[in-house]
């Protein structure tokens, strides 16, 4: 997203995407103000636009640029089909101030609820249970089921999902849960 060869995120996504990079009108007047601004506070004796400050504006056919209050290469939101995807600059504090800014509201607007829920289990190994997590996971393509070994010979398992204006998501993880404890119980283990 930056102006130095290395900064290689939108063309990488660019890439992914099949798009081709343009020149953003928007993204590139947003870079030349705030060029301009801290030439004018004596932050920067470079002025006006140069090849690297013009190529933070070159985004995936399609982008909206992101506005950064704090530093000078936009944040970039693609709508690929029924996907959002955000690119964010890496300096923490822009990142934060532009997810606070530019995401959250989009994401609140969107009415989604992600529910993560899950416990720790004993006395049975993942391979063991992994074939019926893989059965449960076609019978709910939506619920992303996930184990974590623990120290000692104790397995967390996780379940989440993020449901758009469905009021049923709660429920369907409890039935998938509690479907997950009777399988491990059945199987001889122990949830703690």
């Amino acid at each position: 997203m930056g102006p130095t060869f290395d900064d290689m995120t939108n063309n990488g996504i660019a890439i992914g995407l099949g798009k081709e990079l343009i020149l953003n009108n928007q993204a590139y007047r947003s870079i030349e103000e705030s060029y301009n601004k801290l030439n004018k506070i004596g932050r920067l004796k470079l002025k006006g636009m140069t090849k690297a400050r013009e190529k933070m504006a070159f985004l995936p056919q399609g982008s909206i640029p992101l506005t950064n209050n704090i530093g000078t290469a936009p944040g970039v939101l693609i709508k690929e089909k029924n996907t959002n995807i955000f690119i964010l600059p890496g300096v923490p504090t822009e990142m934060k101030a532009m997810f606070k800014n530019s995401i959250l509201p989009l994401l609140k607007e969107n009415k989604r609820i992600f529910i993560q829920k899950g416990f720790i289990f004993t006395e049975i190994g993942e391979s063991q249970i992994a074939p019926l997590i893989n059965e449960l996971k076609d019978n709910y393509p939506n619920l992303w089921i996930k184990t974590h070994p623990k120290s000692g010979p104790s397995i967390e398992i996780e379940l989440s999902i993020t449901c758009f204006d469905n009021p049923n998501c709660h429920e369907k993880v409890d039935v998938v849960l509690n479907k997950l404890k009777h399988i491990i119980l059945d199987l001889g283990g122990q949830i703690k």
